[in-house]
């Protein structure tokens, strides 16, 4: 039986499907910007193949739908069956009954959707389902994200609140999972290089290993023993890199208060650019 099997969800006679679909014609009529697909049953297609922004701006509003209507989260469920599926599979050896263990889940984070405020709405659900389903098994969260380990620097700790401020997120997302979010779509507004995310990560790392006090250097990423561990592997010197860090906090840091407004964005960057010519 598979997570969808669960729902009934994959037999077109299924009551919820049905509820779902025509929940989806009524939304059409009355938004004409959810009206990309006649019926919901072409909705994974057109996901597949639209742009980031189009498809943020659907599931947006579906999620939003969500605060009132059931049909709403059924839809929202059915969305993301497959990636829910997979999700099961790789917990699969954690419990014979993960299949209803992630469906149940996923209904209970689909009916939350409408908190979130985060433009990656289908990746934070599966990735609350996937925590919260491990960690009632007693075996913690299993996300494979390369920062879930990172000691974060004093304006990174200040995403976390200004992510708060603008979602009421109540805990939604966990810190680590909105901050490889932040971190990935900063890379792709080229905010900061991907070179330069990876420096600060290592900075991270080395600050932990060497226990960086906390009140120096932009909580120790900064400080002269990471800074020194890190220039071991670069050929640049170690008062290059960490030049280089304290450049890309201060842009994610503008970036971070502009998220989504792209003029203040370019004017923050012209801003700091001068400052930078002038410490040159």
């Amino acid at each position: 039986m598979s997570v969808a099997d669960q729902f009934g969800l994959d037999d077109p006679a299924s009551p919820l499907l049905a509820e779902a679909r025509e929940g989806w014609e009524r939304w059409c009529a009355v938004d004409p910007r959810l009206a990309v697909v006649d019926d919901l049953a072409d909705l994974r297609e057109w996901t597949r193949k639209a742009d980031v922004a189009d498809k943020t701006a659907v599931l947006r509003t579906l999620a939003t739908l969500t605060a009132s209507d059931r049909s709403a989260v059924a839809a929202l469920v059915w969305l993301l069956i497959p990636g829910a599926c997979r999700v099961a599979e790789g917990l699969s050896d954690l419990s014979l009954d993960i299949d209803a263990l992630v469906a149940s889940e996923l209904w209970v984070q689909a009916c939350q959707a409408h908190r979130l405020r985060t433009p990656w709405l289908a990746r934070a659900l599966l990735n609350a389902t996937r925590r919260e389903v491990t960690a009632s098994l007693g075996v913690g969260s299993r996300a494979d994200r390369h920062w879930k380990h990172v000691l974060l620097t004093d304006e990174l700790a200040m995403l976390a609140s200004f992510a708060n401020d603008r979602a009421d997120l109540e805990g939604e997302v966990a810190p680590e999972v909105e901050l490889c979010e932040f971190l990935d779509q900063a890379i792709r507004d080229h905010a900061v290089e991907e070179e330069d995310v990876r420096l600060l990560h290592e900075l991270a790392a080395a600050a932990e290993t060497v226990s960086a006090p906390p009140r120096r250097g932009r909580l120790g990423l900064t400080t002269p023993a990471a800074v020194e561990l890190v220039a071991r592997d670069h050929p640049q010197a170690a008062r290059t890199l960490r030049r280089r860090a304290a450049r890309s906090l201060d842009r994610l840091k503008i970036y971070a208060a502009v998220w989504t407004d792209d003029t203040s964005w370019e004017r923050g960057c012209s801003e700091q650019k001068g400052r930078e010519i002038g410490a040159a």
